[in-house]
């Protein structure tokens, strides 16, 4: 029969696959709130964000209590500490979600920018990755994680093609730069959120094989 403990080990896996699914919709949202100009929606990231960071600390509280009632050892340690870190990675998706979501209010009365096609793959390409990160947990599929912490590098290479081209405008015309750099801001925050994936990936590795991969993810 299933213990008590092994059904509260279940249970952390379902929060933690929970407030990751608010992350990814947050950052699903900012897209919209930036890029169409959608002002409800950058105030439901900004306002949604309080809700993530009540379930981290509602994980948080969960965690102490499993580690000091159970004293887990071997996997069981390595889950909870592994969800442990994974959750502060989560609330600074969410973070950077919402931060995004601020940038375009700040820029609704403002012109807008001719589209950017850099960052728009760069949108694409974290919400990507916050799916395979979302698999590589639910699976605990330490090779799906090793492909994220490549992907981190390939969310690198966008960010500076987007602040490449945010750098043109500015050149051309003055009166861009304020918002060419804010374009640049949230490419740099979704690069953020790529990093955040690939240290969860390595908290992944880290449950699943025992090896400690924090900064190497190899």
């Amino acid at each position: 029969m299933e213990t008590f403990f092994e059904h509260d080990l279940e249970k952390l896996k379902v929060d933690v696959l929970s407030i990751l699914h608010y992350a990814q919709n947050a950052v699903q949202k900012s897209r919209s709130a930036l890029l169409e100009r959608d002002e409800v929606l950058a105030r439901e990231v900004i306002d949604g964000d309080e809700d993530i960071d009540r379930l981290e600390s509602a994980i948080d509280a969960e965690i102490l209590r499993l580690l000091a009632l159970n004293q887990p050892v071997a996997r069981d340690l390595r889950f909870i500490v592994g969800c442990m870190r994974m959750v502060v990675g989560i609330e600074r998706i969410g973070d950077e979600a919402a931060g995004i979501a601020a940038r375009g209010l700040d820029l609704l009365d403002r012109p807008p920018l001719p589209r950017c096609r850099f960052l728009e793959e760069l949108f694409g390409f974290a919400g990507e990755c916050l799916q395979k990160t979302a698999r590589a947990f639910a699976d605990l599929d330490a090779d799906l994680a090793r492909e994220l912490c490549v992907d981190s590098e390939d969310a690198l290479d966008l960010n500076v093609k987007v602040f490449k081209e945010m750098s043109e405008y500015m050149i051309e015309e003055s009166r861009t730069v304020e918002r060419a750099a804010q374009m640049c801001f949230v490419a740099h925050s979704l690069k953020r959120v790529c990093d955040q994936c690939a240290n969860i990936a390595e908290s992944v590795i880290f449950i699943k094989e025992g090896a400690c991969n924090r900064h190497r993810c190899d």
